[in-house]
């Protein structure tokens, strides 16, 4: 019996410091270059600095950009916050 693969998803290609989304470990760094272990890895940086870390390429995935985020900021379609002291 064959197992049937699924082809590899392309890896996400960031600038140099660009943010990205650290998926594995549940951290915003900045991308700094590809890494040096066995699997593609990636180096990345906290904001404002700090000691590297690297973490599997395949992990990471790109933040939007502030303007796809405001209408999530603003509630949605209807414009209306969420949260606290909406009903």
């Amino acid at each position: 019996m064959s197992v049937r693969r699924t082809p590899p998803q392309a890896l996400y290609e960031p600038q140099v410091g660009e943010l990205v989304r650290d998926a594995k470990h549940g951290l915003t760094g900045e991308y700094q270059c590809p890494g040096f272990g066995k699997y593609p890895t990636v180096l990345l940086r906290p904001v404002g600095g700090g000691c590297e870390w690297e973490t599997p390429a395949s992990e990471i995935q790109p933040i939007l950009p502030a303007s796809q985020l405001e209408p999530a900021l603003k509630g949605g379609p209807g414009g209306r916050p969420r949260g606290r002291g909406s009903a």
